[in-house]
């Protein structure tokens, strides 16, 4: 449990108790805990009631009437963060541990999730065959919002990309022979890809990965199956 309120840490491990203190407000609290650990500043009167105490030096605060908790915070938080990676390290604690600590914020969601978690899938994917006409497929390529249609064969391996973009490069260089040409015939071939077991935010730095960025990832496995997509805008609403 922890609580942060009045210049003041507390963090319980029962029967532990550890505090750091700027005041004295919650020596009360103590009876309820076998041993009591406080990291205070000079002069503080809780440091007599614990079994263990660390002083952390302070001359004065950096406010100028020496009433805002200013630098007292500051030494406060460098030392925290100290013994937290001194603590760290004396446990070898590993990415998976870390994270399994952290489900919710933007750091353990580097470290846990993967992209088989935030790839759409099965209905969800813009799918098309190469020999179909990229007039009858714009439905399919705009309503899926990735931007893209993924083209399959027959065994649903993928062959390559046709992107919105690629459809206004299309259309400005063939006019009017757009609607005779094939999706397979303006394709990328060679769309970078990625698997699904691969961390999701991997697949943040492939799509930011030279010569250009891209908005998505199509998502196969070790045959070159399609299974998935994962979207720039997929990563973001997932926290990454």
């Amino acid at each position: 449990m922890g609580h942060s309120i009045y210049h003041q840490l507390v963090l319980v491990w029962k029967p532990i108790y550890l505090t750091l203190q700027s005041s004295a407000k919650l020596h009360i609290l103590f009876q309820y805990f076998m041993l009591h650990i406080c990291i205070v500043l000079p002069g503080n009167p809780l440091a007599g009631a614990c079994d263990m105490n660390v002083h952390l030096p302070l001359q004065r605060e950096l406010c100028p009437f020496d009433l805002a908790p200013v630098t007292s915070t500051a030494i406060q938080m460098v030392f925290g963060d100290t013994v937290a990676v001194a603590l760290m390290a004396a446990r070898n604690l590993s990415k998976e541990e870390y994270g399994a600590n952290h489900p919710a914020g933007r750091i353990g969601k580097s470290l846990i999730f993967k992209v088989k978690d935030v790839m759409k899938k099965k209905d969800e994917l813009p799918v098309c065959k190469e020999g179909d006409l990229i007039m009858d497929q714009l439905v399919e390529l705009t309503s899926k919002g990735c931007g893209c249609l993924l083209v399959v064969d027959q065994g649903h391996r993928l062959i390559g990309t046709f992107t919105d973009g690629d459809l206004r490069r299309t259309l400005k260089a063939s006019g009017e022979a757009i609607f005779k040409l094939t999706v397979g015939e303006m394709c990328n071939r060679k769309p970078r890809t990625i698997g699904p077991e691969t961390m999701a935010v991997e697949a943040t730095k492939k799509m930011e990965s030279p010569p250009w960025p891209v908005q998505f990832l199509p998502v196969v496995n070790e045959d070159n199956t399609l299974i998935g997509i994962v979207t720039l805008h997929g990563l973001v609403s997932a926290g990454l």
